[in-house]
């Protein structure tokens, strides 16, 4: 509109004189406003690409450049950040859970990109929370965006509000009914075995039909759970090469898919009607809880609604039962909700890893030994309860 008006205006002043000269103006007017309006119109679209694609995120003073992480983002194999799940079911969706620890997480994503995945759709999600005043790591999105995942799409959730230890575990994987997908939920100060997966593929194949089998640990050594014992470890003899356990492990837990759907259902009942759900008896986890109460942390300790539904449903969860407690996993016990952060060496993760296969369906047992928080081998078959 301005560029017509000053055109007009020159016509009238030359007598509508025209000249080649004035023709030339006029144009070069039209073309560099034309320029100024395109310029602008980029810079708002982009910015409402970066709202769209931030706006969940606060940002505070310590905040890195966003202009930055969306162009690192964007790079081909990098992740990406995203504002909700991916729905459609892939064959492994992988959860890493995270809050603060950048270095760890990355440790972890490192290890998880030498495992086999023997082609099959792999979903890398790592979810990140906020703290209680909202913010959340600007360390840790900007070391999570220049990390390569080569076997499948990785994408990084940034939760809307501080959900803590709870939420991450509870709310990160809800699947439908009908997916096929397994799933598996990595803490940040974890290391995997390359054969994770093959092992997971493994059980889940062997045992997912059973409304007993809640779900499967990854981790090769577990302390004996009864009250009733104080010494530490589960010693089951190696002749089982998994059993399984009444209580989950949580370093490295692939939910059972429609088990772990009926306690979200079950759970979600609870919570809506404001019911409080009974301790399990004569079980350390619940000396340990109600420490926590005592020293307000009880928000640090996720299990024990999952640790009465399997108690009250004869639920268990499939262990491996390698040589010298070797695991799919390996703890780093940094610091953090439940540790001191005293570390361990890389020998140590290398004697405790799995780092050579020797299972194959031919030699898992039909139904694998029950163990129960004493660490005593069951001999009956445990029966089987409608949940």
């Amino acid at each position: 509109m301005f560029s017509r008006y000053y055109c007009t205006r020159r016509r009238y002043l030359l007598g509508n004189k025209t000249t080649i000269k004035s023709k030339i103006l006029c144009g070069f007017c039209v073309t560099l406003l034309v320029l100024v309006f395109a310029s602008v119109d980029v810079m708002v679209n982009e910015n409402r690409i970066i709202t769209q694609l931030f706006g969940q995120v606060t940002v505070d003073r310590e905040f890195l450049n966003w202009n930055s992480v969306t162009q690192n983002m964007s790079e081909l194999g990098r992740c990406k950040l995203v504002t909700a799940p991916q729905r459609t079911p892939v064959d492994l969706r992988i959860i890493v859970i995270t809050y603060n620890r950048p270095n760890s997480t990355l440790r972890l994503l490192d290890s998880i990109s030498k495992a086999h995945f023997e082609g099959d759709s792999i979903l890398l999600e790592v979810w990140i929370d906020k703290s209680r005043n909202g913010n959340v790591s600007h360390e840790t999105l900007a070391t999570l965006g220049n990390f390569r995942f080569s076997s499948g799409e990785c994408h990084i959730h940034v939760h809307k509000e501080h959900v803590g230890i709870t939420g991450q575990w509870l709310h990160t994987w809800n699947p439908p009914r009908e997916t096929p997908e397994l799933a598996v939920i990595f803490e940040d100060d974890l290391t995997v075995s390359p054969y994770f997966y093959k092992y997971l593929k493994l059980v889940d194949r062997k045992y997912g039909h059973s409304p007993n089998v809640s779900g499967y640990s990854l981790q090769g050594k577990s302390i004996r759970h009864s009250s009733l014992v104080s010494d530490c470890c589960l010693e089951v003899d190696t002749k089982y090469p998994v059993f399984l356990y009444p209580t989950l492990g949580t370093s490295g837990f692939a939910p059972n898919r429609l088990p772990w759907i009926k306690f979200q259902d079950w759970l979600a009942e609870v919570k809506k009607n404001n019911q409080s759900v009974p301790f399990v008896p004569k079980h350390k986890a619940t000396r340990w809880y109600k420490s926590f109460i005592a020293t307000n942390k009880a928000d640090s300790m996720w299990e024990m609604e999952y640790l009465y539904y399997t108690w009250k449903n004869q639920q268990y969860t499939v262990y491996p039962n390698f040589q010298d407690h070797r695991g799919l996993t390996f703890n780093w016990y940094e610091d953090g909700l439940h540790s001191t952060g005293k570390g361990r060496g890389k020998t140590e993760e290398q004697r405790n890893l799995v780092l050579e296969w020797t299972l194959d369906d031919q030699s898992l047992p039909s139904e694998p030994a029950y163990v129960d928080n004493r660490g005593v081998v069951i001999k009956t078959e445990v029966r089987k309860t409608e949940t």
